[in-house]
């Protein structure tokens, strides 16, 4: 890794960087206005559209994960302001081939800087220059679907046991009610709790850590457990307010989850419809919830993000967290912006030891009980939902903030939600296989090839 050899970086090379990133920047296009308020909404909608289905979802997690290394990169630009020699974010980010693509907000379909990767070199022929205008016409959805597939592996893996608990939670209670097994009372509540208690705590864990593999890039860091946790730690403070976010934004979830059931009684004529035209009523209702869920979900990944990186420059700039404990990606970013260097803290306002008190042992165990009462609350909307509308095993299985944003709840009369699902891993399975095989096709031509002198 690049960060273990920063012991033999010479002291002169982040200037000898910024002067040579200084020069190219010159010639880099800046997104214009006008440009942002054209394609914001555009993909705004592609976004709502994406929360229709399992396959979107996936691309919406990766669409995310690369707004939040976006936001990231933003953050500790700006507080390299001060000392640094870039002008703009638009000039950091182009200076430098790993950072480029950020300098615009994550496209759904085409790659990055579009115009710039469809540009014909002079020396290229007609056919490389369209598998190039093809490859880049899908490129982002394929990068989108790829880190999506990983980003909700990793919150699969701390969180799914928590759900699938409440499901088998949920059916003892009910299996219990009809067959009046009072000796068996005690299962379906132990298991609900057991449940609650492990999601809670994944939950304390896997914003900051949804961060992490977002900013590096690379989803095996999400089990940084130590250095993950060393971060929550310090900034117990924030990551309670954005559990209280999580809490705030899934109540418009629960009475739109809800509201459903009592459609009928709200308009008379639905229960008149056939189940086509039910299920384009219900249709149009849930894209329309989408223009909640699509940011809600977006807003909450942003904020992480925002926490993960104030608390990581600092945990680096005081001595908490060593550079070898960085990504590649990270320490890249870091020496560029001559972040890298540990600083003394100043003596600081009384109010401001007073607020320190949060990284003190009692300070964590307030915050920390504290963020596990709101994260109840947010779970507690969960059981609600399913007690107005019962949404089945996908109902205790996927939360849509969490999870996946898959927002589309049609009754089993009308549509096997599982088929869906089933659907979404057969087209990731074959995309991923015929990945391989072109990269495989593409290696032996070019060992094929006759090799020049």
């Amino acid at each position: 890794m690049g960060n273990n050899s920063s012991a033999t970086v010479p002291p002169i090379l982040p200037d000898a960087i910024q002067q040579l990133e200084s020069v190219i920047v010159e010639k880099t296009p800046v997104p214009s206005v006008l440009r942002r308020l054209v394609f914001a909404p555009l993909k705004f909608v592609l976004g709502m559209a994406s929360c229709q289905s399992v396959l979107g979802s996936l691309a919406v997690i990766g669409w995310s994960y690369r707004l939040m290394q976006r936001t990231v990169l933003k953050h500790w630009w700006n507080q390299s302001r001060p000392s640094g020699s870039f002008v703009s974010f638009a000039d950091f980010v182009a200076a430098d081939s790993r950072t480029r693509a950020h300098l615009h907000w994550p496209n759904w379909f085409l790659a990055q800087n579009f115009r710039e990767a469809v540009r014909r070199p002079p020396d290229a022929g007609f056919a490389a220059h369209l598998r190039t205008v093809l490859k880049a016409l899908l490129h982002s959805l394929w990068i989108n679907v790829r880190t999506g597939v990983q980003g909700i592996f990793n919150t699969w893996v701390l969180t799914l046991p928590g759900c699938v608990l409440w499901l088998f939670a949920w059916y003892a209670g009910w299996q219990n009610s009809f067959n009046k097994g009072y000796e068996q009372a005690w299962i379906g509540p132990t298991i609900g709790f057991v449940g609650v208690v492990l999601f809670i705590v994944a939950m304390l864990y896997v914003p900051l850590a949804q961060a992490r593999h977002a900013v590096t890039g690379n989803w095996r860091q999400f089990y940084d457990f130590r250095l993950v946790w060393t971060l929550v730690r310090r900034r117990w403070p924030a990551c309670l307010g954005l559990a209280a976010l999580y809490s705030i934004c899934s109540a418009p979830i629960l009475i739109l989850a809800s509201a459903v059931t009592f459609l009928p009684q709200i308009n008379p004529k639905l229960s008149n419809l056939t189940n086509d035209q039910l299920g384009q009523t219900l249709d149009r209702y849930f894209f329309g919830s989408a223009a909640f869920v699509f940011p809600a979900f977006v807003l909450l990944r942003w904020m992480a993000a925002r926490i993960y990186a104030a608390t990581l420059l600092k945990a680096v700039q005081t001595g908490a967290v060593f550079e070898d404990a960085l990504g590649e990606a990270e320490w890249q970013v870091l020496l560029r912006l001559s972040l890298l260097r540990v600083q003394s803290e100043p003596r600081r306002h009384p109010v401001v030891r007073a607020i320190a008190w949060a990284g003190t042992r009692a300070g964590r165990i307030t915050f920390g009980f504290a963020a596990a009462l709101v994260w109840f609350t947010f779970v507690a909307q969960i059981f609600i939902r399913q007690f107005f509308n019962y949404l089945g095993a996908e109902g205790w299985l996927n939360q849509p903030l969490v999870q996946l944003p898959w927002f589309h709840h049609l009754p089993d009369a009308l549509t096997n939600p599982w088929g869906e699902v089933f659907v979404a891993a057969v087209a990731v399975f074959v995309a991923w296989r015929l990945k391989k095989l072109v990269s495989w096709l593409r290696a032996l031509w070019r060992r094929s090839e006759p090799q020049t002198p």
